[in-house]
């Protein structure tokens, strides 16, 4: 056998056998161990089924709820983990061959890649192609996947499928063209990583029947609503004073309707505009700092509540009727007034 070094470029006679013999050669380094030829099978049947869930995905076809979890999650997965596979494959037979005395490329012990030899230039073409079908491939479901995980079909049936209530009543509430994650998540890539995480752990909960019941509220890690829920409603906006008509039935023979109407001076501006005020004025006022002190884990009882003005005055006021000691609220966290704490059922 001659050396590599001496070897001449076989004659070809066209694009064609150049791109088959790329191909030829990139098979048979891929195949060079039974690890990385796995990890090649792996990766070429997933994007096969990848494509199909692709093209059913953009004609409408999905219509059960697992099918974007399978599409865009699980079989992502597993392309990527063929992906890992091959190299390490590859490595395990290089590593095979330098122990026999030999080499992948060349005589040395790292490849010589000489563009000089058709066989390598086109080994070089075929897997540049192949990795950039990857990068695409990847980017795409990666996308469609993050989307996927955004949805309300998502949130509400496939993954907190324990929530149904919660979403049932989500669906015949005012917010129920707001996608879930616009509330509980918000814009931004830390908080999106945050939930992913948080997730993580709520997917086994589900998964093993470890979680709560009935699931605990207020939620203790929600992402503040000057975050989420201010990006719709205008705190600083003068809104004035609102007539509620709410219509009940009794519980008589007749249904009787029972209408109550209520003014809601709601208020709201800022101090500049000269007319501030009404309920809402003093907490979404974005200068004020309103901290409070609650008795229970259900912020029902609130014995302490402390305001602090743009002028940097502080006033406290200390529930007379409160039977909890100084030393008990020294040992409660404090938390910061949130839309929340009022409004703690917006949409559920």
């Amino acid at each position: 056998m001659g050396n590599e070094n001496e070897e001449q470029d076989q004659p070809v006679t066209s694009r064609f056998q150049k791109l088959w013999l790329g191909i030829l050669q990139f098979i048979l380094t891929i195949g060079s161990h039974w690890l990385s030829l796995l990890g090649a099978v792996i990766c070429t049947v997933t994007s096969v089924f990848i494509i199909i869930m692709l093209l059913l995905d953009a004609i409408g076809y999905f219509h059960n709820p697992y099918a974007g979890i399978i599409a865009f999650v699980v079989l992502p997965s597993i392309f990527a983990a063929g992906l890992v596979i091959i190299p390490v494959g590859l490595f395990l037979a290089r590593k095979k061959r330098l122990a026999e005395g030999g080499s992948a490329l060349g005589t040395g012990r790292f490849p010589r890649l000489d563009f000089n030899k058709t066989r390598i230039r086109h080994t070089i073409f075929v897997f540049g192609l192949v990795t950039l079908a990857n990068i695409l491939i990847l980017s795409v479901v990666s996308y469609k996947g993050v989307q996927e995980m955004d949805t309300q079909q998502f949130c509400g049936q496939t993954c907190h499928t324990v929530m149904t209530p919660e979403f049932t009543a989500y669906k015949n509430s005012p917010h129920s063209r707001v996608e879930c994650v616009e509330c509980h998540i918000g814009p931004g890539a830390s908080w999106f990583v945050k939930s992913k995480l948080s997730g993580s752990y709520q997917v086994y909960a589900v998964l093993f029947k470890k979680y709560p019941r009935p699931i605990p509220t207020p939620i203790e890690n929600l992402r503040p609503s000057r975050e989420t829920c201010e990006e719709c409603h205008w705190p600083e906006k003068f809104i004035g004073n609102r007539i509620i008509n709410k219509t009940k039935f009794s519980e008589d023979e007749k249904n009787t309707p029972l209408k109550t109407i209520l003014v809601m001076k709601v208020g709201g501006g800022e101090l500049k505009s000269g007319n501030a005020g009404g309920i809402h004025w003093w907490h979404m006022y974005s200068q004020n700092k309103i901290n409070y002190i609650p008795a229970d884990a259900q912020r029902q009882v609130i014995p302490w509540v402390q305001l602090t003005d743009p002028n940097g005055n502080v006033t406290t006021f200390v529930s007379t009727d409160s039977k909890v000691t100084a030393e008990q609220l020294s040992k409660t966290p404090m938390r910061l007034m949130d839309c929340i704490d009022c409004h703690n059922r917006p949409t559920h």
